[in-house]
């Protein structure tokens, strides 16, 4: 399987699993608005079509946001498709459970096994026909139609569609595991248009010596020296300051993260770059820090308004023009936040692909040290995400 199908099957699982989350909310409120107006004394019909309704409501948003990412204004087109494909998933429950009232009876049991076979028929119809019909992406915007292999992006001519990368690397402390990732980076990007930016962010071990050591007659790997360290976002606005590429990003050092990584996501940028905001999604993480991320992601959501959902994954790629645009960005771990954000609030199209979180290299974590620390990010995270509520940075 290639990086693209590879990817293209990552994000429908992730899409599916996110899909079964929403719909499970959605049958709780169908089934309780149904059975609730059952007991009133309504027919099953209506009270099931008004159960329906209501459920298929919450379901639309819900997925637009949150199963597919998307964040744009909806088009009439596009809810003209949404009233089809909700009229077949109506005519399917309804049909569906009649059918099965007919043969099961109405008791208890009955009405029970009737609704779960009609729920299911009725969700396989919603989550094909808000994928591949409500929600499907025309032209350049689909998210798998206009990839291409890295091939493809090195045939190309130097005014083609496939942008330039210029990927950042903020590296603090990480000496033990530089000659680790400088391989990796010399074995990997290959392209001669493409370009690794690595930020010594004013480390005090012995990184400067083994960066110069490690980059020397290197074109296509650089380094950049912060003197004194003043935050994670510093180093990284460094490194994007200096980048040279039409399409920028950043990553991490600790190889937590493959850096190959970054030319997977270069795949799913389509000839309108600027159009674009392109991060991975992380899986292969401890149940501690998922529960972490998920808390996190919910109350962002909610805060900003906007679906904002493992935040903090890399890579974190997007256009030139996007990052000249940045208004006050955060110097501390906060310009993921910040990032993301503007990629909402600017209606860039939003493209995820999975990501492996594996075990660092060498070392240990400069901040996810334990619940302590991870209180402290919270504290941080939490000031900085009601400025952005109050408008700071907005467009």
């Amino acid at each position: 399987m290639n990086a693209t199908a590879a990817t293209g099957f990552g994000r429908l699982r992730g899409e599916l699993l996110r899909f079964v989350l929403v719909g499970g909310t959605s049958a709780a409120i169908t089934f309780s608005i149904y059975r609730g107006l059952m007991l009133f004394g309504a027919s099953p019909h209506p009270a099931l079509a008004l159960g329906f309704v209501a459920g298929t409501v919450f379901s639309f948003f819900a997925n637009r946001m949150f199963t597919f990412n998307i964040a744009t204004p909806s088009r009439q087109g596009e809810v003209l498709r949404f009233v089809v494909v909700y009229a077949a998933a109506l005519g399917a429950h309804v049909g569906v459970n009649a059918l099965m009232l007919a043969w099961l009876g109405r008791s208890e049991p009955g009405i029970a096994a009737s609704f779960v076979v009609a729920t299911c028929v009725s969700t396989a119809t919603t989550f094909i026909g808000m994928k591949w019909f409500a929600f499907a992406r025309d032209g350049a915007g689909s998210s798998g139609a206009a990839a291409r292999s890295p091939e493809d992006a090195a045939n190309a001519s130097s005014g083609g569609a496939r942008p330039r990368l210029s990927l950042v690397i903020p590296c603090y402390n990480e000496a033990a595991n530089l000659p680790l990732l400088v391989q990796r980076l010399r074995e990997s990007f290959l392209d001669p248009r493409c370009e690794v930016i690595l930020v010594d962010n004013g480390s005090s071990d012995d990184s400067p010596a083994v960066l110069a050591a490690l980059l020397a007659g290197q074109s296509r790997i650089r380094s950049l020296r912060v003197e004194r360290n003043q935050g994670y976002g510093y180093g990284i606005l460094a490194g994007l300051r200096a980048a040279q590429g039409e399409v920028l990003g950043w990553t991490h050092a600790d190889l937590q993260t493959d850096p190959v990584d970054a030319l997977r996501g270069l795949e799913l940028f389509a000839p309108d770059a600027d159009e674009c905001f392109v991060k991975g999604r992380r899986y292969g993480r401890p149940a501690g820090d998922v529960a972490f991320t998920v808390g996190m992601s919910l109350f962002e959501t909610a805060l900003l308004g906007r679906p904002m959902w493992d935040i903090n994954a890399q890579p974190t790629l997007f256009p030139r023009e996007f990052f000249l645009n940045w208004r006050e960005p955060p110097h501390d771990f906060a310009l993921d936040l910040y990032a993301y954000h503007q990629a909402r609030i600017s209606g860039l199209d939003v493209r995820r692909f999975p990501v492996r979180f594996g075990p660092r290299a060498h070392g240990r974590s400069h901040w996810n040290v334990n619940w302590r620390a991870k209180l402290r990010f919270i504290r941080r995270t939490v000031d900085f995400s009601w400025r952005l509520r109050r408008g700071l940075g907005a467009r």
